[in-house]
């Protein structure tokens, strides 16, 4: 596995179904796109719940603003 470097740094303010509001390292906010399967999954809001709870730091793309399903790694090339 290798680190993801094309990411943004992100702490979850509040969840706005069907986005999120988030802000980033640097304090500026940034609204989170989910994507069709995330809406209708119930254990992905339970999540992003806990996560919010939580105050944790997650990774969103920087081109699509959504959250990594594979949090900072992604599968290393061969």
């Amino acid at each position: 596995m290798e680190l993801v470097n094309d990411v943004y740094t992100a702490r979850l303010d509040a969840i706005t179904y069907p986005t999120i509001a988030a802000t980033l390292e640097n304090g500026q906010a940034l609204v989170i796109e989910t994507n069709e399967k995330q809406r209708r999954d119930p254990q992905f809001w339970a999540a992003v719940s806990a996560i919010l709870q939580a105050r944790l730091w997650v990774p969103v793309s920087h081109q699509l603003h959504q959250l990594y399903e594979s949090d900072w790694l992604v599968p290393a090339t061969v």
